[in-house]
C-alpha cells in the first residue's frame, strides 16, 4: 500500500494488523513530531517506540510494518517538499465533524509525543515562531471535546482553518528545526 492511497481508514487497517489499540490520527501525529525534532529518524525508532510488543516473524505484522515504513518515508518527504504538500492524516470531510475534531486533538496530542521522542523535552529552547506554535499544539491537545457541533456551516469552516492552522505550524515548526532540508530522493535501483 503506498501513502498516496492510505487515508485514515486505511491507517486504522494497518494498525489493527499489529493488534494495537492507537488511533490513525495520533500514530501520524507522533511520526510527524518525531519528524519534525529529528529529521534523520529511522522508521524502526518510530515503529519500535510505538509497537515494543510487536511480534516478529508474524507475516501480517510484518506486511503492516512494511506499509508504515512506507508512511514513514512519504511523510518525510512531504514535510521536506517545497510545494507545501504536507498533510495531516484524519478522517475525511464525510465524518461526522465530532469525530474529525476528536481525531484533530488525538493528532496533537500524538505529535507532541514525536516532538518528545524527537528529544525536544523543552519548548523554551525552540525558536520563537515554532515555540508558539508548539504551545497552540499544547492547548488543542488539551481542548475539552464535551462541546457539542451541529455540523454547521461555521463549525464546518472553525474546523478547516484549525487543519489549515496545524498544517502551516507544522510545516514551520520542521523548517524551523530541520532547515534547508532538500528534498529526500527515492532511492533507485539500478538493474
Amino acid at each position: 500500500m503506498q501513502y498516496d492511497s492510505m487515508n485514515y481508514d486505511a491507517l486504522a487497517l494497518v494498525i489493527s494488523k499489529l493488534g494495537a489499540q492507537q488511533e490513525p490520527a495520533e500514530l501520524h501525529g507522533t511520526l510527524t513530531g518525531l519528524l519534525c525534532a529529528n529529521g534523520n529518524a529511522k522508521a524502526e525508532t518510530w515503529l519500535k517506540n510505538l509497537f515494543p510488543n510487536a511480534a516478529s516473524g508474524d507475516l501480517l505484522g510484518e506486511e503492516a510494518f512494511d506499509e508504515l515504513k512506507a508512511l514513514h518515508e512519504t511523510s518525510r518527504e512531504r514535510l521536506n517538499a517545497t510545494g507545501c504538500e504536507f498533510q495531516l492524516l484524519l478522517p475525511d470531510d464525510d465524518s461526522d465533524l465530532d469525530q474529525r475534531v476528536h481525531a484533530l486533538g488525538e493528532w496533537c496530542q500524538g505529535f507532541l509525543v514525536g516532538l518528545s521522542l524527537g528529544g525536544i523535552s523543552d519548548f523554551k529552547a525552540l525558536p520563537e515562531d515554532a515555540r508558539e506554535i508548539a504551545e497552540d499544539i499544547v492547548e488543542i491537545a488539551r481542548a475539552d471535546s464535551s462541546y457539542s457541533f451541529d455540523g454547521s456551516e461555521e463549525d464546518e469552516h472553525a474546523y478547516a482553518e484549525l487543519v489549515e492552522y496545524l498544517r502551516v505550524g507544522v510545516l514551520l515548526i520542521n523548517e524551523e528545526l530541520q532547515p534547508s532540508q532538500a528534498p529526500v530522493a527515492k532511492e533507485t535501483t539500478l538493474h
